[in-house]
This record gives C-alpha cells, structure tokens and sequence, in this order.
C-alpha cells in the first residue's frame, strides 16, 4: 500500500458522507491511514473480512500502538471503530471495551504532555522578539480573541468588523456547525490596520513563491506552469528568468486576479505560523523555549506550543472574573448562555456580549498591561509582619511607661499620706 496520496475511494467517501468539516475530514484520514497502513491492510478488503478476523487485527493494532500517549491510542481506536460501524460491520462492544481496558485506556484520557500558559508581561516579553507584522498581528488577534490559529487563519477582512472589533467565525471551522462570534483588542486592530498594508506588498509577489499557493489553485481546476521570460540584457546578451504562470480555461490570469483568489487575512499554512512561534520562543530563550522531556511522548512538544495563546485568552479572562458562561460563549465551549440568549435578537446579543468583552479590556491588552506585580504580595506580607510587630512593641512601651506613671502615681500618693500623718502628729 502506499505511503503518500493515500485516498482510496472507500475512505474518501465515508469521509464525504459522514464528516462535513474540512478539517475533521482531514483528520479522521489522518487515523484511519495510520491503521491501514500499519496493519497493512486495504480498506475495502479489510470490511469484507469476518468479524472474528477483524476483532484479532485490532487487537493488533493496540498492542503496535501502547506505547503511544494514551489520547492519541483512544484516538486511533475510536476512528476506526466508527468506519467499522458506519460500514455495518462493527466489533462487539464488549471487545472494544476489553481492548481499551488492555491499554489502560480510560474513558475520560487524559494528555500526557505539559502545557505552560504565559503571563500578559511574559507574552509580551516574547513579541518583544519580532518586528514582523505579520507574526504580531496574528499571534495579539489570537491571544485578545481567543481564536485558534487554525480558526485566524481562515478569516478574510469580511469576516471582521474594524470598527465594532468584532469577528464572525465562519461555519466550516473546526468543531462549529454555525458562525459564532468573539471581539479583539485595539492594540489588535491597528495591528490588523498595519497589516493591510503590509499584506498588500507580500501578495504581489507571493503567488511566484509559494507552493502552497499554487497546489491550492491546482485543486480549484486553474493550470500552473513555469515559462521563461526576457529578464535583462547586459552586455548585449538577454537573460532570461523563469516565472509562474496560472491559466484558467486557456486564459492566463493577471497578478491581481491571482491575488483575489486567496482573500485571507494571513494568507500562509498553519505550518508557517507554527514556525514562526517557535522561532520567537528560541529567541526569547529559557524557560519559553524548553521542551516537554516526556518519554512517551512520539513527537516533541514545546511546554508553551501555540495553543496557549488561547489558554492566555481564557486565563487572563478568568482572572479578571469575567462571567464563565461568558467566557465559554465566545471561546466556543459548551454554554448555556446560548440558549439563554436564543430567543433574542441578534444585535441585541452580540451589543451585550461586547460590554461584557470590554469590561475586561485591562486583563486582555498585552502592550498597554498593568505592570506585573508577581512576587509582590511575599513583599507585602513581609511589609504587614513587620508593622504588626513594630504596634506590638509601640503598645509594650505605652503599657510599660503606663505602669511606670501608675508606679510613680501610688508612691507620690502614699509620700502625701506619709507627710499628712506626720503633720497631725505635729500637730
């Protein structure tokens, strides 16, 4: 079976029918390539197989994958039973279940790497590291958004409105059967202003770079080739250098027409932005830049990865004591403020929720933060301690020059008794 292009049409059409999501389509490829091709096996045999044969070739497949971290396992397990489901020829539950039991798979799993969530100062520390646009503006618009890089870079500017600072996260994105929307700073959007135009100068020559670029043309239909043009003379002798050309129905598309057809607001792969993170980490140094040492982790992971620019998100609203239901709304958790809100009117919704948002511009602007007062408050004990102790010995003074004064008092009283029964017997 082959390694690469792996499509075989029984797959790519339980993908179609069950999994509407791009994304989600591309992962459940993902796992259910990793079986076949580990168990050597052909999908469309392979459900033709007895029920028996297919039960002793994913017991298997659990004892190729235990040493791998137990959600990716449950992952694996969990795609391949429902392809074995949806094509009615499932493994009985209570194998399944033993299966599981024989991975020490429980049924809520729990990851197995560590994750690291920066502080607004720490965050700021690592852009710091950068003067390109281009990264602040994505890495601030996910952090004040709560957005996930996957889900930034598939907005266009039609899903933003600048002026309310509001994004419309379109259906197709990962996880959500309908839009749903979430705000962003104003250090975001003149980030975003800035961009533009930025934006504006890489897309001219981006297309003749960018592979990406021109294999997403390929599968829209439009031909790309390379052809030799007259670049220079010197000399008198002609240069020629060779550029992409990109054709639709024998028609050859200008620049600005190539342009159009790629509207996004960070017009690059999740790779590149993932990158670009990682370099900023390394430049920053320690402890950003540290590793996740785990053993059973297959691939290495960085303790602050990308997707804590989205735990910063949720953290910094949390302790700014936003509402949770708030907070889990427009991050895309599970909320029962939807349903409170169902029967409103839509602008009714999205005005209240920006209040909400803005109450907590303070815990969310990374640029424009409060100073960072960690490690103040031991100060502040120390400082409390310290006076306690000082009106201790100021109220032991005061008690004891009171009971000097009353000492003083008594013998000065008795002295007068003294000189009265003197003077009486004088008398």
């Amino acid at each position: 079976m082959k390694k690469h292009n792996w499509h075989p049409k029984i797959v790519e059409d339980y993908l179609e029918k069950y999994y509407k999501n791009v994304d989600s389509r591309d992962t459940a490829r993902a796992y259910l390539k990793a079986f076949f091709t580990t168990m050597n096996e052909d999908p469309k045999q392979f459900i033709k197989k007895s029920k028996k044969e297919i039960t002793e070739i994913v017991w298997d497949f659990a004892k190729e994958i235990e040493n791998r971290a137990p959600k990716t396992q449950s992952a694996l397990l969990s795609f391949i039973k429902k392809f074995l489901v949806r094509h009615k020829n499932p493994i009985d539950e209570v194998e399944f279940e033993d299966i599981r039991i024989r991975n020490n798979l429980k049924k809520m799993v729990k990851p197995i790497s560590k994750k690291k969530t920066p502080t607004l100062q720490e965050l700021k520390k690592i852009l710091s590291y950068t003067s390109s646009v281009k990264a602040k503006s994505l890495f601030v618009f996910c952090a004040s958004s709560g957005c996930r890089i996957s889900e930034a870079l598939k907005l266009t500017f039609d899903h933003i409105d600048m002026n309310k600072r509001m994004v419309e996260l379109i259906d197709d994105i990962p996880k959500f059967s309908s839009p749903r929307y979430t705000f962003f700073t104003p250090e975001s959007k003149e980030l975003l202003e800035l961009w533009k135009h930025e934006r504006e100068k890489m897309m001219l020559i981006r297309y003749q770079k960018s592979k990406y670029l021109r294999d997403q043309l390929a599968k829209k239909g439009y031909k790309t080739y390379k052809k030799s043009v007259k670049s220079k003379i010197v000399n008198g002798r002609t240069y020629d250098k060779k550029i992409w050309i990109v054709e639709k129905d024998g028609k050859e598309l200008t620049k600005e027409e190539i342009i159009a057809l790629d509207n996004r607001i960070w017009p690059f792969s999740y790779v590149n932005a993932v990158r670009m993170w990682v370099k900023l980490l390394e430049k920053t140094g320690e402890p950003f830049n540290k590793i996740d040492q785990n053993p059973k982790l297959k691939f290495k992971k960085r303790l602050y990865n990308e997707h804590c620019l989205r735990r910063v998100w949720f953290t910094q609203l949390a302790s700014g004591r936003a509402n949770e239901e708030f907070v889990n709304f427009i991050g895309g958790h599970t909320s029962d403020l939807s349903k409170t809100y169902k029967d409103f009117d839509s602008e009714i919704m999205r005005r209240k929720i920006k209040e909400e948002y803005d109450n907590h511009l303070g815990c969310l602007s990374i640029f424009e933060s409060q100073p960072d007062l960690s490690g103040l408050n031991e100060e502040l004990e120390a400082l409390k301690k310290a006076k306690r102790e000082q009106d201790q010995e100021i109220f032991e003074l005061r008690q004891m020059i009171s009971d000097i004064g009353n000492k003083k008092l008594d013998q000065t009283k008795e002295l007068q008794k003294s000189v009265s029964r003197r003077t009486n017997g004088l008398t």
